[in-house]
């Protein structure tokens, strides 16, 4: 089931979401702490057009409520008498809020700075307190954080709710789903969660399609939590559901290497998506590699067989296939066949276009301001280093901006001068996700080609979807999955 949190300062507008989150979610959680003025308990209670829970947070568990204590426990035995569904009581006072059928008490425990070590000595002081429903909320930045949280679900008498604060916490929603908790949280829409990173229920159904989650589903792991990984998590799950198969995305951080493998594993992951940051880091887990990722030493799919992990790099193949399709609209017979490649940064894209461009008889060359990894890098790619002040003077015929983190000069927005764009000259932009970037609008203005953004990651995401499912996806079911806010300004 679906909580969907009410965090209004007024009556009025409280009451109003109420009417509009008994569509989306089949619990309701009423924050008290917010109303600006105390509100008619009993009124409340009467209006709920779904089960719901009565809550009153103080600031040190994220709340607004600047009362007493004394105050807030004597709001929470009203709602009690008051015959509410639920009302969720903080552990260190629930010995205070003792049990009143036909209410329920959610006993929680709240910690917005960690998951402290001993969570599960907390867990068992909890299960003592009499409580029909258990709620864990801590922040969980990584696999290896998060995964006492999900021993805890996977062992769980009590019904308990597992929330993760902050982006990662989505992880922990879908496991929550898998496991069987009795429901998970989910704001109304955006601007109205009531914690920074919540998901919207609108997201849990369009993107993460949690409805279909059972016990029996296969996770696909997608690391990473920005727009590109969403896109990837919306259009692969749309794959499956089209496919008929049952196998969904778990959006996860990485965190250690060492410990990720143990996690995937323990998750039972049938597969994994990674992000361009760890596409090199993943290797440290020792799989079986193919294609492209042999070469590059990095992935960016994994698959679970009988025998262990197997790697391929699908991102080498869509961007070279790409770089290779603008060329031949000039060039049609062998397009790299003494071309000039310039990849601008030190990415492990960079590396993987520039061993292909040599190897299909092309001059790649790779520019970095960073003399002494760049030369390095060049030499392991087997091309040309510049300095990044060079490429305005280099003659080359394909532009590459491939920009990683470390490369400070690189990461400036309008780094690259629109003077030295040329008509003719075709480039690409791998940070763009599915939208355009001022480079690409500066280029297509001064009349070079561009290799569309939305164009390579639905090439991408056709590889990859074939991979885990083994079956081609038609085209247009992976763009209507994709969320239209990541589409905005797409070309």
């Amino acid at each position: 089931m679906i909580c969907i949190s009410i965090n209004q300062e007024s009556r009025r507008f409280a009451l109003a979401d109420m009417v509009n989150a008994k569509l989306f979610g089949d619990v309701l959680e009423l924050r008290l702490d917010r109303f600006g003025k105390s509100p008619d308990i009993g009124e409340m209670i009467a209006a709920r057009p779904k089960p719901m829970i009565m809550v009153c947070k103080r600031p040190e568990d994220g709340g607004s409520f600047d009362g007493t204590e004394q105050e807030r426990l004597a709001i929470l035995r009203q709602c009690i008498i008051s015959k509410a569904d639920y009302v969720e009581i903080e552990l260190d006072v629930a010995d205070d809020i003792r049990p009143f059928p036909p209410s329920k008490r959610v006993i929680s425990y709240t910690n917005l700075s960690e998951t402290p070590i001993d969570i599960l000595n907390i867990y068992e002081e909890m299960k003592e307190k009499r409580a029909d429903v258990i709620k864990l909320m801590t922040l969980a930045r990584t696999p290896e954080e998060a995964w006492p949280l999900v021993q805890i679900l996977a062992k769980a008498v009590v019904p308990t709710v597992i929330v993760g604060l902050g982006r990662p916490g989505i992880m922990l929603s879908l496991l929550s789903k898998k496991l069987g908790a009795p429901w998970i949280y989910a704001a109304l829409e955006r601007g109205l969660e009531a914690y920074p990173g919540q998901t919207t229920v609108e997201d849990l159904d369009t993107i993460y399609r949690f409805k279909d989650i059972q016990k029996g589903t296969r996770l696909i792991g997608v690391t990473g939590l920005g727009e590109r990984e969403q896109i990837a998590a919306a259009a692969l799950n749309a794959a499956f559901a089209h496919h008929e198969m049952a196998f969904r995305c778990l959006p996860m951080p990485v965190g250690n290497i060492k410990v990720f493998r143990k996690i995937m594993e323990a998750v039972k992951l049938a597969g994994a998506v990674i992000d361009p940051e760890h596409q090199a880091e993943i290797m440290e887990i020792s799989p079986e590699v193919h294609g492209l990722a042999k070469e590059t030493q990095a992935a960016d799919v994994l698959i679970h067989k009988s025998d262990g992990w197997h790697a391929m790099h699908m991102s080498g193949h869509a961007w070279v296939n790409a770089l290779k399709n603008a060329l031949k609209k000039r060039f049609p017979n062998d397009p790299f066949k003494d071309r000039f490649v310039l990849c601008a940064g030190l990415s492990g894209a960079a590396k993987v276009i520039a061993r292909e461009v040599q190897r299909q008889g092309g001059n790649a060359i790779i520019a970095s301001s960073d003399k002494k990894r760049g030369q390095a890098f060049a030499q392991e790619a087997g091309c040309r280093y510049i300095a990044l002040e060079a490429l305005y003077v280099t003659l080359h015929d394909v532009l590459v901006y491939c920009a990683d983190e470390t490369d400070e000069k690189l990461g400036k927005v309008g780094t690259i001068h629109a003077g030295y764009l040329k008509p003719g000259m075709i480039v690409a932009d791998l940070t763009a996700g599915a939208r355009s970037t001022q480079l690409l609008r500066d280029a297509s203005s001064r009349g070079c080609d561009t290799v569309v953004p939305l164009d390579l990651t639905l090439d991408l995401l056709e590889l990859q979807a074939k991979t885990l499912t083994g079956k081609p996806t038609p085209r247009d079911v992976l763009l209507n999955a994709i969320p239209p806010r990541f589409l905005e300004q797409a070309e």
